[in-house]
């Protein structure tokens, strides 16, 4: 025990801290959130941690989607529909995952850590 009195698998300060440091230093640390369906909601909500710290895939998908953008750039707008440099966006991005290994599941986690202890 520290002094404390929780154990070091109980206090995650570091963690906390670094998440709270985010909401601290951020002159905007809400984003006002507005839903239509089924009926109209607004409301404050706070700032994902993500929007701080994006995690791996999120850092590829948003470099994927600006250089995408910067090859789109430049093409002439018709009336009506969707701007070209829009649809060229979607399309190069259309079908690409960007994401990592799926999560295992809780109980496998579990598991495999009971595995490695009886080892």
């Amino acid at each position: 025990m520290s002094k404390s009195g929780l154990t070091s698998s109980e206090s995650g300060s570091e963690e906390r801290s670094e998440v709270e440091r985010h909401y601290l230093e951020d002159d905007k640390p809400f984003q006002l959130v507005v839903r239509s369906k089924p009926r109209r909601v607004v409301f404050f909500r706070a700032k994902p941690i993500t929007a701080y710290e994006p995690t791996p895939a999120q850092i590829r998908a948003r470099i994927a989607f600006g250089m995408a953008a910067r090859r789109a750039r430049g093409k002439r707008i018709l009336p009506g529909q969707l701007p070209p440099a829009a649809i060229a966006v979607r399309e190069e991005m259309s079908g690409r995952s960007f994401g990592g290994e799926p999560r295992k599941p809780k109980w496998l986690k579990i598991l495999e850590l009971l595995a490695e202890s009886l080892k």
